[in-house]
């Protein structure tokens, strides 16, 4: 069976591409207390640009329990065995709408919980900006979705941000259009620390964007 590429099914990783699995051993927080690990829960998003010009975002949502125990719904569960598994692929256009959506959930606490899948297809058509928070509760809250999926597609908007970012600072073909410029300096002021409207990295940006 040949190795999965990027662009393949199997998704695997592009040349340059990591998963941050480095950062592993690399925490610079102060040294805890004695303790022992119960749980551990990943977040991954994976952003690429299609050749067609679509920007694909590939999500993965997992938790993990590094012992054996007992469920009363799953049965015997193994050390270190997904409780969840789930994953998404959105596909946006250069207005970041989303013009589709693929899933997967190979491993869910309940046996019912894949069956959901079809409602997600009820984000297809909306825009990862302003609103989207909202409009994707009205969609998918209660008991039209599910919780985590949710999650991932909330997180998913902050995410899609960087990749049209990222996208900015590939090497362009000739010919190619211009990147999408996703923000503009009046929408990041006063929104968190460094963004403080009378603050050194604001002054830079908007000495970088003048005229633009």
């Amino acid at each position: 069976m040949s190795r999965p590429t990027a662009a393949s099914p199997g998704g695997g990783l592009a040349p340059g591409e990591g998963l941050h699995a480095g950062l592993d051993d690399g925490w610079v927080l102060p040294e805890p207390e004695a303790r022992q690990a119960i749980q551990t829960r990943s977040i991954v998003f994976r952003s690429f640009r299609r050749d067609d010009g679509l920007i694909d975002i590939d999500a993965r949502f997992a938790d993990t329990r590094p012992f054996a125990y007992d469920n009363a719904f799953r049965g015997a569960c193994a050390e270190g065995s997904a409780l969840h598994h789930m994953q998404l692929r959105v596909t946006l256009d250069r207005k970041r709408t989303i013009v589709a959506l693929v899933s997967a959930m190979p491993s869910t606490p309940y046996g019912t919980c894949s069956s959901v899948q079809p409602n997600f297809q009820q984000v297809v058509g909306l825009h990862m900006g302003r609103g989207f928070r909202k409009a994707l509760r009205e969609r998918l809250g209660g008991t039209e979705g599910c919780t985590h999926i949710v999650m991932l597609l909330d997180t998913m908007a902050a995410a899609a941000v960087q990749a049209f970012a990222s996208d900015n600072y590939r090497p362009r073909d000739p010919g190619e259009a211009e990147p999408v410029r996703v923000w503009r300096i009046d929408e990041l002021v006063d929104t968190c620390w460094s963004y403080k409207s009378d603050g050194p990295v604001m002054t830079r940006m908007r000495e970088m964007n003048q005229g633009r």
